[in-house]
Order: C-alpha cells, then sequence, then structure tokens
C-alpha cells in the first residue's frame, strides 16, 4: 500500500491531497484540504515579487502539511508551483526557502505543462471525446482544444483572476466602462490565439470561479444534487449571472447564495474571463470539472504503473466502479457479478423489446456491481444504502443524471417503490421518459436478484423470447426444484405487466446439466 502527497501551489489557493493506492492498483482520497493564500496579491507587473506576507501565508500550510505527510508516512510527494511563481523574479529562492523550512520539494512547472496536467485531470474523469478545455486560476488560464481524447493545442495566457481584477481594480463598485474595458483586454486576449474553434464545441471549464459560478446556479435553481464535478451550467443562465454579479457591490456579492465570500472580491474578473471564452466558444453549456491539475499528477504517476495500456480511461465508468469496490471490500463478490451477468443476458435477449439504449445497458453493469455494496452499512434497507453509495461514490465516467439513474436502479433491485421515488429529490431531475427506461432496466436487475436469492449461482442458463401478448422467459437450474428463486421473483410479475404492458409468463427446468454459462461471464466481468 502506497501513499502519495500532492501540492498544487497556486496563485489564489494552495491544494493537498493524499491518495492512498492498494496493493491491487485501487485507489482512493483520504485527505485534502484547500485554503486561500493569493500567493499572487501584491506582485505587480512591473516588480513581478512574491511579497513577504503572500510568502509566510504559503509556508504556514506548507510547514502543517509536512507534518501530515510525516504522520501519513507517504511514500512519496508531488508538489508543484504554477504561475505566480513561475512569473516572480523570486520565485525560485522562495521555493528554496520552503525546502529548507518544510523540507518539501516543489517544481516550478511551465504553462505548457499545467495545460497538460489539467487535460489529464479531466480526461480521466470525464468521459468527453471533443472539447475546449480552460482552467482558469489566480494568475493564469490555460485553454486547450481536444478532439478525440487527444489535446492537440494548448496556450497559457499570464493572466488570472487575481492579477485582472488588481489590473483593472476590480473588486469593489466596477462602472459599466471598467467591465466594457475589461471585456475588451479578455477578447483581445483570446483573438491571438490562433487554432481557437470556429465552429461551436462544449466547453469543459476548472478552477474556483467556475465552481463558485456553478453553486451560485445550483442554489438559484434549486438543483436537488450538491455535486459540481460534471454540472452543466446553460450559456444563457451564466450570461444572467455575470451580468447580475457585476452589478453588485462587494458587499452585495458577499451575500450571493452559493459565492464563497473569499473570492467576492474577484470573481467579477473570473466571471468575465469565463463568459468571453464560451462566448467565443459558441458553447451553449459550460460543463464545470472538479478534478484538474491534482488529480492530472496523480494520474502521471499512477498510469506508468497501473494502466500501462489505458484501459482503465477508456472503458472509465466501469473501471472506476470497480475501483472503488476494490477500495472499500478489497473484492466484489461473485454474486454481484453472477447478479449482473444475469441481468445482462435478459437485456442483450430482449432489446428488440425494451429499446433501452447501450448506454443504460452500461448503467445497468454498474448498478449490477454495487447493488449489494450498502451491505457493508447494514443488511436491513441495504438496496437504499446501496443506492446512497452509487449516488455519493467517487466515481468517475458518468452524467450527474446517470449517477441518479443508477443509483435509481440499486433502489429497485429488490422491485420499485413509489414512495422511495417521491422521497428522493434527486430523482426529479429525471424525465417520465427516462424514469420509464429506469423501471425497465431495473426489473431485469430485480429478477436476477431474486433468481441467485440463495446465492448458490444454480440457475445455469434464461432464454428470453417474446410474442405479440406476451414476455417469456425458459429459467434453467442445476438444482431439482426452484423454490426459492421462485418465491423471490413471483412479486415482480405485476410490475414487469405494468412495465412492459404484456405478462411475463416464466417456465423452470430444473435438474438441468447444461455447462453454467452465466457463472463463466460472471467470472470474466
Amino acid at each position: 500500500m502506497d501513499r502519495i502527497a500532492i501540492i498544487d501551489l497556486g496563485s489564489n489557493s494552495i491544494r493537498f491531497i493524499v491518495m492512498q493506492i492498494g496493493e491491487q492498483g485501487s485507489y482512493k482520497l483520504i485527505y485534502q484540504e484547500k485554503k486561500s493564500i493569493r500567493l499572487a496579491e501584491g506582485m505587480t507587473q512591473e516588480t513581478r515579487l512574491l511579497t513577504e506576507e503572500a510568502q509566510e501565508r504559503a509556508l504556514k500550510c506548507l510547514t502543517v502539511y509536512a507534518h501530515i505527510i510525516e504522520v501519513q508516512k507517504v511514500k512519496k510527494v508531488l508538489a508543484v508551483a504554477t504561475a505566480a511563481v513561475r512569473n516572480a523574479v523570486n520565485g525560485a529562492s522562495f521555493l528554496k526557502r520552503v525546502h529548507m523550512t518544510t523540507g518539501i520539494s516543489m517544481t516550478i512547472i511551465s504553462g505548457r505543462a499545467e495545460a497538460a496536467l489539467g487535460f489529464s485531470g479531466v480526461i480521466h474523469t470525464i468521459d468527453r471525446k471533443d472539447f475546449l478545455l480552460f482552467d482558469l486560476g489566480g494568475a493564469s488560464v490555460e485553454i486547450s482544444l481536444v478532439k478525440n481524447k487527444k489535446r492537440l493545442h494548448s496556450v497559457s495566457i499570464p493572466y488570472g483572476a487575481v492579477t485582472l481584477t488588481e489590473m483593472f481594480q476590480s473588486s469593489g463598485t466596477v462602472s459599466q466602462s471598467k467591465l466594457t474595458e475589461m471585456k475588451k483586454f479578455i477578447q483581445a486576449k483570446l483573438d491571438k490565439i490562433t487554432w481557437f474553434p470556429d465552429t461551436p464545441l462544449p466547453v469543459i471549464g476548472v478552477g474556483g470561479t467556475v465552481r463558485n459560478l456553478a453553486k451560485v446556479h445550483q442554489r438559484s435553481t434549486g438543483y436537488p444534487l450538491p455535486k459540481l464535478h460534471n454540472y452543466n451550467l446553460p450559456s444563457e443562465d451564466l450570461f444572467e449571472m455575470v451580468k447580475d454579479i457585476t452589478s453588485k457591490t462587494f458587499e452585495e456579492r458577499q451575500r450571493i447564495s452559493g459565492l464563497s465570500s473569499e473570492r467576492a472580491d474577484i470573481i467579477i474578473a473570473g466571471a468575465l474571463t469565463v463568459q468571453e471564452i464560451i462566448r467565443k466558444a459558441k458553447s451553449s453549456y459550460l460543463t464545470i470539472s472538479g478534478c484538474g491539475l491534482r488529480e492530472g499528477l496523480f494520474f502521471h504517476y499512477y498510469d506508468p504503473i497501473y494502466d500501462k495500456d489505458g484501459d482503465k480511461r477508456q472503458h472509465m465508468l466501469i473501471n472506476s466502479v470497480k475501483n472503488y469496490l476494490h477500495t472499500v471490500t478489497g473484492e466484489y463478490a461473485f454474486h454481484s457479478r453472477y447478479v449482473t451477468a444475469l441481468a445482462l443476458s435478459m437485456f442483450d435477449q430482449w432489446k428488440h423489446v425494451h429499446g433501452l439504449s447501450s448506454r443504460m445497458r452500461t448503467l445497468l453493469m454498474a448498478a449490477g456491481f454495487l447493488h449489494d455494496a450498502g451491505s457493508m452499512i447494514n443488511y436491513y434497507n441495504h438496496a437504499r444504502h446501496s443506492a446512497y453509495i452509487a449516488a455519493n461514490a467517487h466515481i468517475f465516467g458518468w452524467s450527474q443524471k446517470e449517477q441518479v439513474m443508477c443509483s435509481l436502479l440499486c433502489a429497485f433491485h429488490h422491485g420499485f417503490s413509489g414512495k422511495y421515488t417521491k422521497n428522493n429529490e434527486a430523482s426529479k431531475i429525471l424525465s417520465e421518459e427516462e424514469m420509464l427506461d429506469v423501471r425497465k432496466a431495473a426489473l431485469f436487475l430485480a429478477l436476477a436478484e431474486g433468481l441467485d436469492e440463495s446465492q448458490e449461482q444454480c440457475i445455469t442458463q434464461v432464454i428470453c423470447t417474446s410474442a405479440k401478448d406476451a414476455m417469456d422467459l425458459r429459467i434453467y437450474t442445476s438444482r431439482n426444484n426452484f423454490d426459492v428463486p421462485a418465491h423471490a421473483t413471483g412479486h415482480l410479475l405485476r410490475e414487469f405487466e405494468k412495465v412492459f404492458r404484456v405478462p411475463l409468463r416464466v417456465q423452470w427446468f430444473p435438474g438441468s446439466r447444461n455447462a453454467n454459462k452465466l457463472v463463466q461471464t460472471a467470472r470474466k466481468l
């Protein structure tokens, strides 16, 4: 078991995390802290000096982190400094002071390296192929063009939320003429990017500004999920928010629900930068990434050791689910894999009947692996506990809607519950059609769970067919009776007819000597 510490010394904030890697390559976050230190504060374009006060704020945090690193028995420390230190004439001497005071060796990374690491953090945690990526910090913004999951171009512009705020004195009330001046300055910098896309392209944003804007939007719309990663903020809503934020005084901005009080002074510069990037990209929405440089540093270390062929990144969602289960149980139980194989077999054979997408099949697989995870909390109500885990676990590769859908699949793995749905605020983000899709897929999981009620994997094969007036299920078992699975699935017949509008006819074939194809399939999952 290895523990890796990662420190990102930015221009506005310092971030610190500790990741733990298990023997199987499973990893999890075990500690994190973020502190606003304003390292770039007071560093003018003329002097380009880190002030003594800013250095002291950073050293105070780094001294604490050095102690945590020692106590946590961290094997390796990956520590980098970005734009503020990179641009300061006394940046190198400051890092020598850091090493002498704390023992932490920090590396100044270039704007290009910063863009590459930010891209790595995003591409490992959001499953998108083509997009424009930007990472807005305190003293710089990195912008990258991504096509087919490859970073084609990157640029680092040496202006960020803190430096722009000081340049235009925009921490208080800002006049309309000053706002226009700031917009023109930002637009001029963006216009110099020769490879900036001419056609509309989705945009993913990283950094404290975009996270705060997303929080403000979620609060204002009553969004039921307390999640920022992979949240989509419509551009029209963003523009209205920026208009509102820039019209307020500093004191009024401090009272905006969702906006961090420590960011109220620099939010105007940050929000205008985000707005102009979205406008130039002609994107209909901004996707927020909660992962960036820190995660990129981690995967830069992790991939060459544990994911040389890139399979984990290529099949992000399912591998992320497996990774989570390994971190909490050491392995995901064979019963869960068997139930998953059984549910997928029915899904595939009845594809012409249910009409669900291949993506819903992937969500069903994820739910199959996770459906019993709640047992580690308590066997009683474990379906609801599993639903909570699916909704809140550190799992990557799905949208927020898909995570809600998977959570509901887990909740319904013994059958649908209208009461649970009514009391579940998150389910409100799903349309009626999406909820129907969940109910269809959940029936396959519930049938599979009931068929392995005894957890002895006695179902050797299922044959699924359909007629105009019914759906037919032939079940072959290795036992001479089918009392247990019949008892466990009987209550699902009414729900099945309600959802699919035709009855389910079940035939049992006990004592089957067929090779257990389902067990063979489950072993491969």
